[in-house]
């Protein structure tokens, strides 16, 4: 039953309404009556109403003031005006201010069910749409918030769809200490604690191993990191990292890394707790993109096998390049080393068994690389480390690891096909070159990447035509394509008919003609 809330300065009127209408036959109930507009309010911070039925004329503020009042703090909430004939340029005025309709009195009971039975449909339609609302602008977010996180272009328009996108906010990241996947139990409950904790924030998941939570608004780091190891504590051992506070949404790319450094470092260390980016900002404190970029490139090249073998050349070249710039100093190569090895160290995680073994041989070379007096030790010390890798991955099966990889990629396309899924996005995700991933996925799959993640989608979108209520253009935003009209020539071609085709044939009734969404 939806709720109506009667509002006359004349309690005789509310007390026939309440009597004499059938509220029940039109789906309706009489949650309260009120005198006066501030009675009206009062009742309103305490209970949900769906409709207020009200009269014009009351002294002191009169329905027109409640009208304008329930548009700006409720304008959820369905109006009627109650007018008598006289009033009824003030019943036209309602109507503009946004009043459904009005009635004349004395009250006509006819006519009172018919507007009654309309209101009724509105609000129905309203629901139903809101609740597809609810769900596409959930996507939404998550999907721009990852597609934001990974480095692409910032759409604010779209984002300020779903997303207060001009508020400041900060970027926490969390994985398992031990290399593991968090399991489903212990990410739902992650998910719904840091929701309740940091409300209002954005929990999503980057990979089965990962949540990205964006925290809304001003927050003490200190708490936050206080918080989360409360919540972790409950959880299982996880490392952390919190990045500095920035100004909207545009600079998430920045928290998102700032946040991933101080994780990977924690996790690094091979010791569950939560780091700040304050912490490690020293680290990075003078780190240029070209940097960035050759460590990137580095790390890359360790995860393809075929390129492997010249890692430590190459990883002596950048260093000697590094050792040319005029703003060159010991502490930037020493830090330009040490970030290369807490970026390295993720995916070789993925392909050493052994944690003990490889914590070891990290944290030597850590403080190995910290205590160095020049260039030509730490190129010693780098070389000696990864020669050391590369005897540890011989004794590792790596058709199997690569297996494996690709099984972790086709389970991350499953959980993101919504997302702007590219070979570069995966590559940045799981530390694998661009073209090496393009090869290892056609001969672990059979197929090429682009194609796996069209057939993937056409089957999804199949799902959600079986909804009537979504529109064709939300079902293909929902599957990852802003134009519909792409989207329709794609699931053409893979079907063999077009998204209203099939819906029709599915459901077995004709559907509607939709209006084509701008391109």
């Amino acid at each position: 039953m939806y709720k109506v809330l009667l509002v006359d300065d004349e309690e005789m009127v509310t007390q026939g309404l309440s009597r004499f209408v059938h509220w029940d036959e039109a789906g309706f109930e009489v949650a309260g009556t009120a005198l006066s507009v501030s009675q009206a309010l009062a009742q309103l911070e305490n209970a949900a109403v769906d409709l207020v039925i009200t009269d014009v004329q009351m002294p002191g503020q009169s329905g027109l003031d409640l009208i304008r009042i329930l548009k700006e703090k409720y304008p959820q909430i369905k109006t009627i005006i109650l007018s008598g004939y006289s009033d009824f340029a003030y019943a036209q005025q309602a109507v503009r201010l946004g009043a459904l309709d009005y009635l004349t009195k004395p009250v006509n009971f006819r006519a009172m069910k018919e507007l009654l039975l309309r209101v009724r449909d509105t609000l129905e339609k309203e629901k139903k749409h809101s609740g597809q609302d609810v769900r596409f602008q959930e996507l939404l977010s998550h999907t721009l918030i990852l597609n934001m996180a990974n480095g692409l272009p910032f759409d604010e328009k779209r984002a300020s769809v779903c997303l207060d996108v001009h508020c400041v906010i900060r970027a926490v990241r969390l994985t398992p200490r031990e290399r593991t996947e968090l399991p489903a139990e212990v990410m739902q409950m992650l998910v719904q604690a840091m929701q309740e904790v940091f409300a209002p924030c954005h929990v999503v998941s980057p990979t089965s191993s990962e949540l990205l939570c964006v925290l809304e608004g001003h927050r003490d780091p200190e708490e936050v990191r206080w918080e989360l190891d409360d919540l972790c504590a409950r959880a299982l051992p996880v490392c952390g990292g919190i990045s500095d506070e920035v100004e909207g949404y545009v600079r998430l790319r920045t928290a998102a890394m700032q946040a991933g450094r101080a994780m990977r470092y924690q996790k690094a260390r091979s010791s569950a707790g939560i780091l700040l980016y304050d912490q490690v900002r020293q680290m990075f404190a003078n780190s240029v993109e070209t940097e960035d970029s050759t460590i990137r490139s580095l790390v890359e090249q360790f995860s393809n096998p075929e390129e492997r073998p010249r890692l430590v050349h190459d990883f002596s070249a950048a260093l000697s390049a590094l050792e040319t710039r005029s703003d060159f100093s010991l502490t930037r190569a020493q830090r330009f080393c040490t970030e290369f090895l807490v970026e390295l160290d993720m995916p070789i995680q993925t392909l050493i068994s052994s944690e003990n073994s490889r914590h070891a041989l990290l944290s030597e070379t850590l403080m190995d690389v910290l205590g160095a007096q020049s260039v030509p030790e730490l190129q010693a010390y780098m070389s000696h480390y990864l020669e050391q890798l590369f005897a540890e991955l011989q004794q590792e099966d790596e058709a199997k690891h690569s297996g494996e990889l690709i099984d972790q990629i086709k389970k991350y396309i499953q959980e993101h096909f919504a997302e702007e899924l590219t070979l570069s996005v995966l590559s940045e995700l799981f530390y694998v070159c661009p073209a090496y991933l393009s090869r290892l996925f056609k001969k672990k799959t059979g197929t090429k990447f682009v194609e796996y993640l069209t057939g993937l989608r056409m089957e999804k979108a199949k799902e959600f035509l079986a909804d009537p209520g979504l529109m064709i253009y939300t079902v293909s935003e929902m599957v990852g394509y802003e134009n519909p009209r792409y989207f329709s020539r794609l699931f053409k071609e893979a079907v063999g008919c077009t998204p209203q085709e099939y819906r029709s044939r599915l459901l077995g009734t004709p559907e509607p003609e939709e209006k084509e969404q701008p391109e």
